[in-house]
């Protein structure tokens, strides 16, 4: 019983330190965006983006998160800004890479 909780604790703990590191990479995006002066989409358009790509009744968005990626963006630069999107319709899941400046569509992908 105590392995048990204490595994139980170790994966708590891990998923919070995960999302802790997830929030401080949307922040630093968010601050380097506004930095180089860099308007973002609102995350319900990217939201809306991958929703209409996926194109199924039902479909939902399981997970959205703001990273940076470190392609060379049109402007010249390393800074990417993409949300990066997992969305589930029935027993189909999908990860999906929208820039969060353009609103274009980067990866599309089903899992199997």
């Amino acid at each position: 019983m105590k392995k048990v909780l204490c595994a139980l604790c170790v994966v708590m703990l891990l998923c919070l330190c995960g999302q802790a590191l997830a929030d401080r990479e949307e922040q630093y995006v968010r601050e380097e965006a506004s930095r180089r002066n860099i308007t973002l989409i609102a995350p319900e358009r990217a939201e809306r983006i991958a929703l209409e790509r996926i194109g199924k009744g039902g479909a939902r968005v399981k997970d959205l998160e703001l990273e940076e990626e470190s392609d060379d963006y049109p402007n010249g630069t390393n800074f990417r800004p993409v949300y990066k999107i997992e969305c589930v319709s029935g027993r189909d899941e999908y990860d999906i890479v929208v820039d969060a400046v353009t609103g274009e569509i980067h990866k599309f992908r089903l899992d199997d």
